[in-house]
């Protein structure tokens, strides 16, 4: 398993005593929460007594009073499967296209992409991955009771004037979080509680993204301002490509050379306790040379692939995450009747249609209307008017014996499916990425086999 580096623990008693009553509590939380079912509400409910224009209604059985509290993993409508078989595949299939030394950092950022972060770590806890990233501190806390000792890394970068707190929870939690500037790196110096565990930071370099980094020339300087503090210890270098999922490879390429030339510099292309690091999933397919000791894949994860635009099947990748759905009314529309909001559907002929309780809130975006289909059995369901916030009208009238309660396929689990992630994406004119990480709260995640 990897953690990146290690570091001597100090012995600071109260925030470590902190620090582990709130891991225990909130594995307490998630492995002991009761599933939310009918006779667990009437063993909460009460019975009440109350007095109406002066009579009283005895014997009236009621709930705790206010809303009933449904946990992440109880009662909707709209459920996402997520498959752990599928998952594990996925890790397998993309270490194939390492080297053995090469090291996997699953990206689990933005809620693992949708698939529920807690769910996706827990599923990769048989040793599939050595170590995950997420995007923020708070992500980093979110799923530290799940990883098992391995290594989190933070990309959002440290910066001067950043909440203490924050810092001080990455230094004792022993999270690795990215340095870009001097400024943050003499923040994070008087920041960090002394005595405590060295902050493991990971140097980004700015080698063609044009977002963040230090440029090349400020890496030394970096470096050896790390290395001369006792709080702080290098633990990576970095960088990040800005089109490795083009059809032209040449940026790339150029953007590799660069990080290799900056590499050799500073001599940090032979410091083996530096994880250097650059692939994301498209370069891990496409450029063998950015493996160097990690690769930080996400959408591949997942079943996916960016570069292409054909999905995943190609390369042996599962999609991991289906979204079902009941139909909770049917009925006929006759021709020349519209549906949905501003009649952008005129039945052309008579029709049966379904209505489906998820909308644009749930992440089925509003430019799907009338292009769009869902899935049941072998049959599509054009989606026909327009998407609204909660509901979408499908067309069932080649369905058999269609009835209320009947179980779509809203997003679909099978490689280049018109109702996938890569379909949907190019009907609404985006990427998998943004159909994924759409999906709302209001959808229930599974985990399944």
């Amino acid at each position: 398993m990897m953690n990146f580096s290690t570091a001597p623990r100090a012995n600071i008693n109260i925030l470590r005593a902190w620090c582990r009553y709130i891991t225990r509590e909130t594995q307490k939380s998630v492995s002991k929460q009761p599933e939310t079912t009918m006779e667990g509400i009437k063993q909460q409910g009460r019975k009440k007594e109350f007095s109406a224009g002066g009579s009283n209604i005895r014997g009236m059985q009621l709930y705790e009073i206010g809303p009933l509290r449904l946990q992440e993993h109880s009662l909707k409508t709209v459920k996402a499967y997520v498959s752990r078989g599928h998952l594990q595949h996925n890790a397998r299939v993309i270490r194939g296209r390492c080297g053995e030394q090469v090291k996997l950092c699953a990206m689990v950022k933005a809620n693992g992409y949708g698939h529920d972060a807690k769910m996706v770590v827990s599923a990769l806890n048989g040793g599939q991955v050595d170590g995950f990233a997420v995007s923020s501190i708070e992500e980093a806390e979110q799923i530290y009771p799940f990883v098992q000792g391995r290594g989190l890394l933070v990309t959002c970068p440290f910066f001067a004037g950043m909440d203490p707190e924050l810092v001080r929870l990455a230094q004792m939690r022993s999270f690795h979080g990215t340095l870009c500037t001097v400024s943050a790196l003499e923040y994070l110096n008087k920041t960090v509680l002394a005595g405590g565990p060295r902050l493991k930071l990971h140097v980004k370099v700015e080698t063609g993204m044009g977002r963040l980094g230090c440029g090349p020339d400020e890496l030394g300087l970096l470096v050896n301002r790390i290395n001369a503090t006792g709080s702080l210890v290098l633990a990576g270098v970095y960088s990040h490509f800005a089109s490795a999922d083009d059809a032209d490879l040449s940026y790339t390429y150029l953007q590799l050379d660069r990080f290799n030339e900056v590499l050799l510099r500073n001599g940090l292309d032979r410091q083996v306790s530096v994880v250097k690091h650059a692939a994301n999933t498209s370069a891990t397919w496409r450029v063998t040379e950015s493996h160097y000791d990690m690769v930080r894949c996400g959408l591949g994860l997942y079943g996916y692939l960016g570069y292409d635009n054909t999905g995943a099947a190609p390369v042996g990748l599962r999609p991991v995450l289906r979204v079902e759905a009941p139909v909770v009314q049917i009925k006929r529309l006759a021709q020349g009747q519209s549906c949905g909001y501003g009649r952008s559907y005129i039945a052309p002929r008579d029709m049966v249609i379904g209505v489906v309780p998820v909308g644009y809130a749930d992440g089925l975006f509003r430019q799907l209307s009338n292009r769009a289909c869902m899935r049941y059995g072998d049959r599509k369901l054009p989606i026909i008017g327009r998407i609204s916030m909660d509901l979408t009208i499908v067309d069932l009238t080649e369905v058999r014996n269609p009835s209320e309660g009947m179980s779509v396929v809203v997003m679909d689990d099978q490689a280049d499916s018109y109702a996938g992630a890569t379909g949907l994406a190019r009907l609404a004119g985006t990427i998998p990425y943004e159909i994924l990480t759409g999906i709302g709260n209001r959808v229930k995640r599974v985990l399944c086999d």
